[in-house]
C-alpha cells in the first residue's frame, strides 16, 4: 500500500501576519514583514527635521516615507500640487521642512532627500507608532482659494479605513487597488495607501495615467482589481477597446458622477461605479451606487447632524469632534442624504437658481465635449449671464442644443469659448488660480 506523503496529513498552517501580502512593488509581491523592515531602514536614513514634503510618485515609496517619518515623530506634508510656488507658499509656514522624492525636485534652495527603492528582502515586526500624534497635514486642492491645512493622525486613518472597506464590502478580499489619483490627494491617500495598510487589499505602486495604460494594468494583474479613479478619467476610459474582465470594482470621487457616465462605465468596463463622498477635512464617510440609488449611504457608525440653522455636522468614530460640512444637505430619517450643493456654488439669473456643479456636469455629458466648465462673467454686456469654456470640436449651437433638454433657457451660455485643454490637476480638479489664469487669456 502506498504511503500518503506526510505533508498531506499535516495541519494547514495559517500564514503569519508578517507573511501576508501588502504591496506589488516593481512587479514583486511585498509582505507586511518586508514593509516593516523597509520602514525601519528608511527611518534610519531620513534627515532629522520636523516636517517632510512627501512628493514620492511611487505609492510604495510614498508609503515608506510616510510611515518612516511617523515612526520618527516627523509630520508628513501633502501639498495639493508639486509646483514650486505651491511648495514655497506652504514651506514658509513650516520652517525646517525638507523634500522627499525619487528624483531631484525643481525646488532650488530647499533641502531634499533622495528616496531609493529598498531591497524588501528582510522581515521585521511593526514599529511602535504614537497613533494619536499628528502624522499628516494634508492641504485642500485650492479649488475655492488658498489651500487649507487639515491635520490627521494615524488612528484617524486606521478607523476610517476599517469603516470604509467594511461598508463597501471589501472585507478580507485580496484585491489589487489601482488608483489614477496621486497619494498626495486625500482620495488617493485613503484608497491606495491606507485602505491596503489596514485591510487585505493590496497596494499597487504605479500611477497609470493614459487610458490604455490603465486598462493594461488591470488586464495583466495577477489578482482582480479595484480601480479608484475620477469622472475625468472615466470619460477617457469608456473610449477604450479591449478587455476589462479582470476588473472587480470601480470607485469614483473628486466631482459628481453623472448617471450617463455611470451607464457608459457599466457598459464598457463591466462594473457599475460606486461614488465615494468626503473631503480633505473629514476623509470619506459615505458612498452610493449611482445606477441604483440617488441618496448617499453613510459608512456604518457615521451620521450627519443638522441644526435648525441649516448647518450640518459629521459625527463619526474616526473624528475626535463633529466637523462642520461645507455643502448643503437633505438628511432622511434613515440617515441617508442628498447633497444639494454649496451656497457659493449657486448662481441666480432672472430670479432662478441653479448649481454650477450640475451645469458643469450637464456640459461634460454632451456627446462630443471632452471637458468643460461654466462661470458667470461679470461686467459689461455679459453681466449676470452664464459663459462656458469647452474642449470640443462642436460649434456653439451644438453645445446649446446639448444643454437645452436639461437646462432652463436663462442658464444657457451666452458665450462659449473653445480651448485646447483645461488645466486640471492630477485629481481632476480645476483650481481657482488656474481657472483665473485661463479666463484671463480668453478673448
Amino acid at each position: 500500500m502506498q504511503k500518503t506523503p506526510s505533508f498531506l496529513n499535516a495541519p494547514q498552517r495559517m500564514p503569519l501576519i508578517n507573511e501576508v501580502p501588502f504591496a506589488l512593488h516593481q512587479g514583486k509581491l511585498i509582505t507586511r514583514g518586508n514593509l516593516w523592515s523597509d520602514v525601519r531602514e528608511m527611518a534610519k536614513r531620513l534627515p532629522d527635521r520636523p516636517y517632510v514634503f512627501n512628493l514620492c510618485e511611487n505609492r510604495y515609496l510614498f508609503c515608506l516615507v510616510l510611515l518612516a517619518a511617523a515612526s520618527r515623530g516627523q509630520i508628513c506634508l501633502l501639498p495639493p500640487s508639486s509646483q514650486m510656488a505651491v511648495i514655497r507658499g506652504i514651506f514658509d509656514d513650516y520652517p525646517g521642512s525638507y523634500v522627499a522624492s525619487e528624483r531631484t525636485p525643481n525646488l532650488p534652495g530647499l533641502e531634499w532627500f533622495t528616496v531609493e527603492a529598498p531591497k524588501s528582502e528582510d522581515v521585521a515586526l511593526e514599529p511602535r507608532f504614537d497613533w494619536n500624534r499628528t502624522a499628516v497635514i494634508a492641504f485642500t486642492s485650492g479649488s475655492t482659494g488658498k489651500p487649507k491645512p487639515c491635520v490627521h493622525n494615524l488612528a484617524t486613518f486606521r478607523i476610517s479605513a476599517n469603516m470604509a472597506v467594511s461598508s463597501l464590502g471589501f472585507g478580507q478580499q485580496q484585491l489589487l487597488m489601482v488608483s489614477t489619483t496621486p497619494p498626495q490627494h486625500m482620495y488617493g491617500l485613503e484608497t491606495s495607501v491606507f485602505w491596503p495598510l489596514f485591510s487585505s487589499l493590496i497596494l499597487y505602486d504605479g500611477h497609470p495615467f493614459f487610458p490604455e495604460d490603465v486598462r493594461r494594468v488591470v488586464e495583466t494583474a495577477s489578482s482582480p482589481v479595484v480601480l479608484a479613479t475620477t469622472p475625468t478619467h472615466l470619460r477617457s476610459l469608456t473610449k477604450t477597446s479591449g478587455s476589462w474582465a479582470n476588473l472587480a470594482g470601480v470607485l469614483s470621487a473628486t466631482e459628481a458622477l453623472s448617471e450617463q457616465l455611470a451607464r457608459e462605465t457599466d457598459a464598457i468596463l463591466g462594473q457599475s461605479p460606486r461614488e465615494i463622498y468626503g473631503s480633505t477635512e473629514t476623509l470619506s464617510f459615505a458612498s452610493r451606487e449611482v445606477l441604483r440609488e440617488s441618496l448617499w449611504q453613510p459608512y456604518a457608525g457615521s451620521r450627519l447632524i443638522q441644526q435648525d440653522s441649516g448647518l450640518t455636522y459629521l459625527e463619526s468614530p474616526h473624528l475626535q469632534t463633529p466637523v462642520l460640512l461645507q455643502d448643503t444637505f437633505k438628511v432622511e430619517a434613515d440617515g441617508r442624504f442628498a447633497v444639494l450643493g454649496r451656497d457659493v456654488d449657486m448662481v441666480k439669473i432672472g430670479g432662478k437658481r441653479a448649481s454650477l456643479s450640475e451645469l458643469n456636469q450637464r456640459l461634460k455629458d454632451i456627446a462630443g465635449v471632452e471637458d468643460g466648465f461654466c462661470f458667470v462673467q461679470q461686467g459689461g454686456i455679459s453681466d449676470g449671464r452664464l459663459v462656458a469654456v469647452v474642449v470640443s470640436r462642436l460649434v456653439k449651437q451644438g453645445i446649446l442644443e446639448g444643454l437645452q433638454p436639461y437646462v432652463d433657457s436663462v442658464f444657457l451660455p451666452r458665450k462659449v469659448y473653445f480651448v485646447d485643454s483645461i488645466p486640471r490637476n492630477e485629481a481632476g480638479k480645476l483650481t481657482k488660480a488656474e481657472m483665473e489664469k485661463l479666463l484671463a487669456g480668453l478673448g
